[in-house]
């Protein structure tokens, strides 16, 4: 009976090892995996001083410089130089910020030198380009005409005004002067005015009269040169004036033979003789 006992509880004592050594066996694994996950995040991740030194000069061979060169460059571009133009090479850069006429000198033969060989490199595949083109597209033009079509006429419309407008002004001759008759809101005075001194601008004694419609007094006068951005020093200079309308441009129109050309007219005056002209004979 006693002995029968003191084999349960040696028995029971077995088992509660058992247990007990059973039960450590997963704990040793999380501490394991524990220390594993901990060791692994503790790993720097940047990069180190040495592969940073050879980052530095990779790109320094690149541009042709120096390791410490290519760290100025880097060391601008962090102050406000960087802030305002963040795209600027390191040749450009470096440049800008030379200490001596040698150091700028050289960051320019070598900007120089890379800008020679790139052209280089381009007009070489350029070519390549369109002996390809040719080669697989023989009846093919590389340029489609239909599109400079609007830049052809575009080009020939200001060519043909260019031509007017050198034709208009040999017409004008010493003490000529040109009357413009303009109304109170008048969208292309300026323009009109430029031109016309531009056309006497070659003579001498010549002048251009603008007459005001409709202004009452000096007063409107002066508001309608503010209105119209009218400069103070061609009035000074005596190639412009500006004058109240009162009856002048109806008895030009009475004495022309030809009815008012617009509502803008212009009169050529010369040798105390009025001659109407058109927008096509003062070139605009």
């Amino acid at each position: 009976m006693g002995s029968a006992r003191g084999d349960a509880v040696s028995s029971r004592g077995v088992l509660a090892y058992g247990l007990m050594v059973l039960a450590s066996i997963p704990n040793v694994g999380v501490a394991d995996t524990q220390s594993r996950l901990t060791n692994t995040v503790k790993t720097p991740s940047t990069t180190t001083p040495i592969s940073r030194t050879q980052e530095v000069q990779t790109l320094a061979k690149h541009w042709g410089l120096d390791p410490e060169e290519y760290q100025t460059y880097l060391d601008l571009m962090r102050g406000p130089l960087g802030k305002w133009n963040p795209d600027l090479d390191p040749l450009v850069a470096l440049g800008m910020f030379a200490t001596s006429p040698q150091q700028e000198r050289r960051y320019a033969e070598l900007h120089a030198q890379q800008e020679f060989d790139l052209t280089e490199r381009t007009l070489q595949f350029q070519q390549a380009y369109r002996s390809a083109f040719d080669r697989l597209y023989p009846n093919q033009s590389v340029l489609d005409q239909r599109l400079l079509a609007p830049y052809f006429a575009h080009e020939h419309i200001k060519s043909t005004k260019r031509a007017a407008k050198r034709l208009a002004q040999k017409r004008f001759k010493d003490g000529d002067r040109l009357f413009l008759f303009v109304g109170e809101h008048c969208l292309s005075c300026l323009p009109t005015i430029n031109r016309l001194m531009s056309l006497l601008s070659g003579t001498q004694d010549g002048r251009v009269d603008v007459y005001i419609r409709d202004a009452q007094g000096d007063d409107d006068v002066r508001v309608w040169a503010l209105a119209h951005n009218i400069q103070s020093d061609w009035l000074d200079r005596q190639r412009l004036t500006l004058n109240r309308d009162e009856g002048l441009r109806q008895r030009l129109a009475r004495q022309s033979a030809l009815p008012l050309m617009s509502d803008t007219p212009i009169f050529l005056k010369r040798g105390g003789r009025f001659f109407q002209l058109s927008l096509k004979d003062v070139g605009l």
